[in-house]
């Protein structure tokens, strides 16, 4: 038996508690006879909807690339499984941002290895944060990266100094897994597609088109999450329906129920989850990958409806989310969106004692009466957005929950290039949808944390969408935010502007989506990364013998 399926079977036995683990352990059950017990498959194979950019070189692609080549790769910045900051999966042991937040010192982890036996040093994260600040970088974050950096010291083997052109008090999220996609490249590769990393997987054959496979790094720096199957196979399957089967039949072991992920796509069904689990697979995933919000447009200007404090109520109060979810989702796959809509489960200042809003038809009623409205024409556009297709559907029992307390709804199908020549330019493109025109669709954010949600929805800023009634104290709380360094006092003030927000009614909150996979029954111990749909950890699947 190979040394990796032998330790394999010894950790399952432990885990197992079976009755012969004593003897196991005293080694008086011989690990290459015949009835020893070893994963079902020596390869954990899974099907994936996109190889997006199909490179191994992570500067090239966009985060959802990282499903791709993140296996061969680790982050500076460690996230946990429930996708807040853990030191423990990072490279980084810790960093300091000094006083403001403008020089940042980032030490190394001991220990850490390339793949090819080399050790990580502080000339790595130097080139790499200069090899992600180049100009025909494509990642996500590049751009950020690119427009704050100064310079990069190195006093030290361990130690890197990032100098930045201004304070920025979220850049370490840009240098982990949920908000960004800048994985540690090794400086003796000198950014060549080879795919040479320090993560659980190294870097074994490829089909383009086709299939890309990884074989375990057994001397992986974290002892606890070395692979479990001798190798990682990724396969292409564009197609849910065609995944789904492929799953039953047993070609593989793992794979995504939803469509391909195509931005403003409707064309493709949602993955067939209630078959997969009746035909007896689990149902797991990432949580808390996308957030829907309702989104009030000119809500700055004073005579918009949506900048009448009764009016946001009324629409807020008057939403049955839940009926929605039940409806639309299967229960896996989503749930009802909590405290106001900045935040989640994921982000500072979310404060897990602020419950959804309520459906109260009455309520709702009695705020429409006290509000300015008069029976206008209220118009929600309506497009899918990220590949949630259901939101046309959302969209429509939104449209008549508000007819229910007595507001006149216009759904009106666009497309999100539609929805952005409206919102893009200055003045912002309205006047035929007055006095109140509402989007629902996927809460993005171009910043690495939740200061990029303030700065695109609350602020004036130049690429903002004016959705907040109040955007001088937008441009303040950013302000104000954006200059405390401490991430725990930084945290309290968040938590406080969530409450403050929540009472605001200022946007709607509607669904937390997840990312779900179809999974054999005899799999174990999966800990994706919570906010993204790129950081599965396939390392942390385990076997488990029939």
């Amino acid at each position: 038996m190979q040394p990796i399926l032998r330790s394999r079977a010894r950790r399952i036995f432990a885990r197992r508690l079976w009755a012969f683990v004593a003897l196991l352990m005293l080694g008086a059950v011989a690990c290459d006879s015949e009835d020893s017990v070893e994963p079902l498959d020596r390869t954990l194979t899974v099907a994936l909807p996109s190889f997006w950019a199909e490179t191994l070189d992570p500067s090239l692609d966009g985060q959802p690339g990282l499903q791709y080549h993140g296996p061969l790769y680790d982050h500076l910045v460690g996230v946990g499984p429930d996708g807040r900051f853990n030191h423990r999966y990072g490279l980084l042991e810790g960093w300091d941002p000094g006083e403001d937040a403008s020089t940042y010192t980032l030490t190394l982890k001991e220990g850490i290895k390339w793949h090819d036996g080399v050790d990580v040093t502080s000339a790595d994260i130097a080139f790499s944060i200069n090899y992600y600040a180049r100009e025909d970088a494509r990642c996500a974050v590049c751009p950020v990266l690119a427009g704050v950096l100064g310079r990069v010291e190195m006093p030290d083997s361990r130690t890197a100094v990032l100098h930045l052109k201004s304070p920025h008090v979220s850049i370490m999220h840009a240098f982990g897994p949920v908000a960004g996609d800048m994985p540690l490249l090794a400086a003796h590769a000198d950014g060549s597609d080879g795919g040479l990393g320090t993560g659980p997987w190294k870097m074994f054959a490829r089909s383009p088109g086709e299939w890309i496979e990884f074989e375990a790094n057994t001397e992986y720096w974290d002892e606890e999450r070395v692979p479990g199957f001798a190798r990682l196979r990724l396969v292409l399957a564009p197609q849910p329906a065609d995944r789904a089967e492929m799953l039953k039949r047993g070609e593989v072991d793992m794979t995504v129920l939803r469509p391909s992920g195509r931005p403003w796509s409707i064309d493709e069904p949602q993955g067939d989850v209630p078959s997969v689990r009746d035909a007896g697979f689990v149902i797991d995933g990432p949580k808390y990958v996308n957030t829907t919000v309702m989104r009030l447009f000119t809500a700055s200007e004073p005579d918009s409806l949506n900048n009448d404090l009764d009016f946001r109520k009324a629409l807020t109060l008057g939403i049955d989310s839940a009926r929605i979810i039940d409806a639309v989702y299967e229960p896996e796959v989503a749930e009802i969106a909590a405290g106001s809509a900045l935040f989640s489960p994921l982000s500072d200042g979310y404060d897990p004692e602020l419950p959804a809003y309520p459906y109260d038809p009455v309520m709702a009623r009695e705020s429409l009466l006290a509000s300015a409205y008069t029976g206008e024409s209220v118009v929600i556009f309506s497009a899918p957005s990220y590949g949630l297709t259901e939101l046309i559907q959302i969209n429509e029992m939104i449209a008549e929950d508000l007819r229910d307390i007595g507001i006149n709804v216009e759904v009106r199908a666009a497309g999100y290039t539609d929805i952005l020549a409206r919102h893009s330019p200055r003045p912002q493109q309205f006047d035929d949808v007055a006095p109140a025109p509402l989007f629902h669709g996927v809460n993005y954010q171009t910043w690495p944390d939740i200061l990029g949600g303030i700065k695109r929805y609350l602020t004036t800023d130049p690429a903002a969408l004016l959705t907040y009634h109040d955007l001088e104290r937008g441009d303040r709380l950013f302000d104000e935010l954006s200059a405390i360094v401490d991430p725990v006092e930084r945290d309290e003030r968040l938590r406080q502007l969530n409450r403050e927000m929540y009472e605001e009614y200022w946007a709607i909150p509607v669904v937390w989506r997840h990312e779900v996979y179809g999974l054999r029954s005899d799999l174990s111990g999966w800990a994706p990364t919570n906010g993204t749909a790129s950081d599965l950890r396939l390392e942390t699947v385990q076997g488990v013998a029939g």
